[in-house]
């Protein structure tokens, strides 16, 4: 389980809120798999948190896209470059799942691969990015 308060916070609160929500549904998509481990294996509702966290993550990344877009952030195309290669992992992560139910994999991946890039991609990326928004005037309205 990611714990929230171990979770580095930025300068931007829709952010902090944003990563929030990311981590709870990281957290219930870890209870399902260890229960799956304890025989107890509920494959729609490990699908549903996984197109949720999808679905969250997608609409994460484009708040914090429009916020950089908004003040010609120079770095912009790493930044949304990074998002858009862990969307297409998370949707094959959900598609191999749907296909095969792979326990293993999928477990390598919730409890490895993405809380790992997850704390990284906030320490390095959302960190420099929240300040130089909020050092232009920013979080900005969106359009």
């Amino acid at each position: 389980m990611i714990n929230f308060d171990d979770v580095p916070k930025v300068a931007l609160e829709f952010m902090n809120t944003d990563h929030e929500e990311a981590t709870k549904i990281t957290n219930t998509l870890q209870t399902l798999i260890g229960a799956a481990d304890n025989g107890q294996t509920n494959p729609q509702a490990i699908s549903n948190t996984l197109e949720k966290l999808l679905i969250h993550c997608r609409e994460h990344f484009s708040r914090e896209e429009v916020q950089m877009q908004k003040i010609n952030f120079p770095p912009y195309p790493v930044h949304q470059g990074e998002h858009q290669c862990v969307l297409n992992e998370m949707e094959q992560v959900l598609e191999n799942w749907r296909k095969s139910e792979d326990l293993v994999a999928l477990k390598r991946h919730a409890f490895e691969t993405l809380p790992k890039w997850f704390i990284g991609h906030i320490e390095s990326m959302d960190s420099i990015t929240a300040l130089f928004i909020v050092r232009c005037g920013g979080p900005f309205e969106s359009e």
